[in-house]
């Protein structure tokens, strides 16, 4: 849905944290996984529940200066002061919830509670309606951490320039439409006043004969990287969208220097090849099916691989000598961050796909002279 002033949002409804039984932990598992990706997030309370040990008595209390958040708490369940504690320790916005107020008999003590204006607290009624615009101005407020480090690539060339990018149809393709980097990359090179040309790498060869002026920058799709380099002259700039995305959210060096670890790979290593998104694997697919092939015939090892898409992300990571990520388009900037970071943590090898597979077929230097402080970095490797 659209909510202004953040813009486009996705709202994820979680199971309760009071679930029990080993089906209940693991919806609590996965309402505590969804975290990893949350910018802002919403504790909903409900007032049977927090405000059954107060009554007008305590008007008294909740009018002084000591009647505070931690007051509040005191009625929370433990599971829920732990996620508070965890949404505080991941730096994510935290707007509580007071819900069901239609239910209590005391309006004036909920009023009361509400006038303490405890930071982003807020008191409603679903079914009757009460605070809830409110409550969504109240949530528009909170800023998540900006997902954008870096532009995609308008910084790459100059206002007038024009940009060729190179997008297969091939099976794997979405009907109809085109992949979200492709089109969040065009969406930025048009606001910067750049004459954009799409081909398919069949007609590639062609698109450069007929072109009076070569493009200031080739951008490609990872999988047809070897046949675009072979077809882009050496004083054109190339790179791909991987790369781009990769520099974009702020994380293209240590995937650069993860790649250093696959000319170390060994017999028996274990590789965890990981997607964001989830779709039906085809016959050639990248992930599963063109990346363990081009690995086993770079290193010449006999490699073992596992695979995990979606919001699957393995804990423990320390058994892997090898993450290879997608681009992590379908993934937001928090959630990225926090797969590397654990990857990190546990000094555990991380390279995307575009990266990898420009360094396997030997251009990723090519690629990344468009960076060239992170091309010196490879090159120390």
């Amino acid at each position: 849905m659209e909510l202004l002033p953040l813009g486009p949002v996705v709202m994820i409804d979680t199971p309760g944290l009071d679930d029990e039984g080993e089906l209940g932990e693991l919806r609590v598992k996965r309402t505590m996984d969804v975290l990893n990706k949350t910018d802002i997030a919403i504790l909903v309370l409900s007032a049977e529940d927090y405000l059954s040990t107060l009554s007008l008595s305590n008007m008294d209390d909740i009018n002084t200066k000591d009647w505070n958040r931690e007051m509040f708490l005191k009625n929370c369940q433990e599971k829920e002061k732990q996620l508070m504690e965890l949404v505080q320790e991941k730096k994510i916005p935290l707007v509580t919830v007071l819900n069901k107020t239609d239910l209590f008999y005391s309006s004036e003590l909920i009023e009361a509670i509400s006038q303490k204006k405890l930071p982003n607290f807020i008191a409603v009624s679903a079914k009757n309606k009460k605070n809830i615009y409110e409550l969504k101005e109240l949530i528009g407020k909170q800023v998540p951490e900006p997902e954008m480090e870096y532009p995609i690539a308008s910084d790459l060339v100059s206002k007038g320039d024009s940009v060729l990018l190179v997008i297969p149809i091939d099976s794997a393709a979405p009907k109809g439409r085109l992949i979200l980097p492709q089109q969040q990359t065009i969406r930025e090179l048009l606001e910067a006043g750049i004459t954009i040309l799409c081909v398919r790498e069949t007609e590639l060869s062609k698109a450069f004969t007929k072109l009076k002026k070569a493009p200031a920058l080739v951008i490609t799709d990872s999988q047809v990287f070897g046949k675009v380099s072979k077809e882009t002259k050496d004083n054109v700039k190339l790179t791909s969208f991987s790369i781009l995305f990769a520099r974009h959210k702020g994380m293209l060096l240590p995937l650069v220097q993860g790649v250093r670890k696959v000319k170390e790979l060994q017999d028996g290593d274990k590789i965890l090849i990981s997607e964001g998104c989830t779709h039906h694997r085809q016959c050639d697919d990248i992930g599963s099916v063109k990346i363990p092939k081009w690995l086993k015939e770079f290193t010449g090892k006999k490699l073992i691989f596992e695979f995990s898409s979606g919001m699957e992300f393995k804990e423990d990571l320390s058994e892997y000598a090898l993450i290879v990520h997608c681009g992590g388009c379908m993934l937001n900037h928090r959630q990225m961050k926090y797969r590397l970071k654990k990857a990190i943590e546990l000094s555990v090898p991380i390279v995307n796909y575009g990266i990898l597979i420009a360094y396997i077929h030997g251009i990723l230097e090519r690629s990344l002279e468009v960076f060239p402080e992170i091309l010196e970095e490879l090159k120390k490797g």
